[in-house]
């Protein structure tokens, strides 16, 4: 379906638990990646600076996503993170799958994310925990945008983990699940070293490789441009 993005997006209308998140013409601004890549904390962070009122669009994670975003002409920030790191959290989450399973899906999303890079702005998840505000600022140079710039002081940062774990318990039912809740976790980093171990398999390590050299071409790309930010 990723390969066909108008049927994606139709099976999104199709579910009003997505459709609230889908992009959508009045959006502000999209936020969106792979699974474990600082999506919730960034959204959160973003509410924190510049109110609710904005629509995001967010928590799709999937390709077809952002390829709907840039058809919009929407500013959009596609977030990615190291893909050992990422598939080793998305496994602590989804442990019925395997980590071949994790990396093909990485692979997939970034590729065809690809296609559009010159519509979005790369998130690296390193800046987004360290500084969001930063990626903001890129957004708005690259955009036109006048974003307010997320600032990590003790009150903001405990405010949008407040939001992160709020978050965390609408997809939950109203739980804080440890394998699920966008915030550090030490229950996640032990299952996390308990995966790493499975990831040194050679089909996966190949895997692994190609997953890093995709990486490596979006870190690129977000060095450059919050260079010239």
């Amino acid at each position: 379906m990723a390969r066909t993005p108008y049927l994606w997006d139709a099976a999104m209308y199709a579910r009003p638990g997505k459709r609230a998140t889908l992009a959508r013409a009045d959006s502000g601004i999209v936020i969106d990646g792979f699974l474990r890549s600082g999506n919730t904390f960034s959204v959160a962070a973003f509410a924190i600076s510049n109110g609710p009122d904005i629509h995001v669009g967010r928590h799709l994670h999937g390709a077809p996503h952002i390829l709907r975003a840039v058809r919009l002409r929407l500013p959009t920030v596609v977030l990615i993170r190291r893909p050992g790191d990422a598939a080793s959290s998305y496994l602590v989450r989804r442990p019925t799958l395997t980590p071949d399973d994790a990396l093909l899906e990485y692979l997939d999303f970034y590729r065809t994310a690809w296609r559009v890079r010159d519509g979005f702005v790369v998130g690296l998840f390193e800046d987004v925990v360290t500084n969001f505000g930063g990626v903001i600022e890129t957004v708005n140079e690259r955009f036109g945008t006048s974003f307010a710039p997320y600032r990590p002081t003790q009150e903001n940062e405990a405010a949008a983990f407040e939001l992160v774990e709020e978050m965390n318990r609408l997809e939950c039912r109203g739980e804080v699940i440890e394998t699920h809740v966008g915030r550090p976790s030490a229950h996640r980093e032990q299952r996390k070293a308990e995966i790493r171990k499975l990831m040194q398999r050679p089909r996966t390590l190949q895997r692994l490789q190609q997953a890093d050299d995709l990486f490596a071409q979006y870190a690129d790309r977000a060095t450059t441009s919050m260079s010239q930010s």
